[in-house]
């Protein structure tokens, strides 16, 4: 007997929870490499062989990603072969007061939580939301890395940091798409006020990157980074600033506070549920420049240049051991 945790694309900021999931006994199947047989009709994943395996592993629990073609199918197989379902979900309270990416997700969201008898959510108002609206019982969980590696990663790119740094000021840093939800340009003039007392910092690539370059010919465009590259810069940002005009989750707010950054984070992001008001950083309404503008002039007061560089303090608000435990215990008491 084996419990399952059905997956797609496994994305970086999910990896260290399927190594905890695969740790507490949870076999992980993907259906993009070949472990679960698939077909496709116009772009939707149809399981072929979601019986067989069934069968094969007979589960007590089944974990299915979020509000999926997938998630639906093996819905319907639940009644048969008696396992309790949960679904992961990204779900922000912006996306549930009706700013969905995608109509579908609207209705999936009304069509598979009644069959659910958990679902794992990132925020405490999302938590109370699903629990209060269906009834079925919730798991907070982070959308996060466990730490200890991350800083240990952190720490081992220190000599690059160094490298790259682009002088003393302060750093104060967007990571994402180049794409207008993302809303980099109020950023942009929020920034203003503070070009002769800090460094901005653009770390990213897609179609706004002309744009943006027009409007901020002062700050560091890095292209898009992954691996040390990107570590070695969240070494060096002192505020990271999410002012997007939506999004689901927003991960880099938790790798940033990981690293020591204080954040300044969208009332429209999932990850606001991170943010420690006036502690880690400040919410904004992310088309309120002048509140963003009053929020970088708090944070960038209290900071000196040519700060020594070291492993910082970790502001995240959440453990990761902790939240696993808590996770994996939610889901054997169902």
């Amino acid at each position: 007997m084996s419990d399952l945790f059905i997956t797609n694309q496994l994305v970086s900021y999910r990896e260290d929870l399927c190594t905890a999931l695969s740790d507490a006994g949870f076999r992980i199947l993907r259906y993009e490499n070949g472990d679960i047989q698939v077909t496709r009709f116009h772009g939707k994943v149809f399981l072929r062989s979601a019986v067989r395996l069934l069968e094969k592993n007979k589960p007590g629990v089944v974990i299915v990603p979020e509000f999926s073609g997938i998630s639906l199918q093996v819905s319907l197989l639940k009644k048969r072969f008696g396992f309790k379902l949960v679904s992961l979900c990204d779900d922000s309270m912006d996306m549930i007061q009706g700013n969905d990416f995608v109509w579908t997700h609207r209705v999936a969201r009304r069509l598979l939580p009644p069959h659910l008898d958990g679902i794992i959510l990132h925020g405490r108002e999302v938590c109370n939301w699903y629990r209060d609206r269906f009834g079925i019982k919730d798991l907070l969980m982070p959308i996060m890395l466990d730490e200890q590696r991350y800083r240990d990663e952190l720490r081992r790119v220190l000599p690059l940091s160094e490298q790259i740094r682009p002088g003393g000021r302060p750093v104060v840093a967007f990571v994402g798409r180049f794409v207008g939800l993302k809303n980099i340009p109020s950023l942009i003039r929020s920034f203003e006020p503070f070009r002769d007392r800090a460094q901005l910092v653009l770390i990213g690539d897609g179609p706004q990157r002309e744009q943006l370059k027009r409007m901020a010919p002062y700050a560091v465009f890095t292209g898009m980074l992954s691996g040390d590259d990107l570590l070695a810069w969240y070494n060096l940002i002192d505020i990271l600033v999410l002012p997007s005009t939506q999004e689901a989750y927003g991960a880099v707010t938790g790798e940033a506070l990981m690293a020591g950054a204080k954040v300044i984070v969208s009332r429209r992001a999932g990850s606001f549920d991170l943010v420690r008001e006036g502690q880690n950083g400040y919410l904004v309404d992310p088309m309120n420049v002048g509140e963003l503008t009053a929020r970088l002039n708090d944070l960038l007061s209290g900071m000196v240049e040519d700060r020594p560089l070291a492993l910082r303090n970790n502001l995240h608000p959440y453990r990761f051991a902790e939240c696993v435990d808590g996770l994996i215990n939610g889901i054997r008491s169902l």
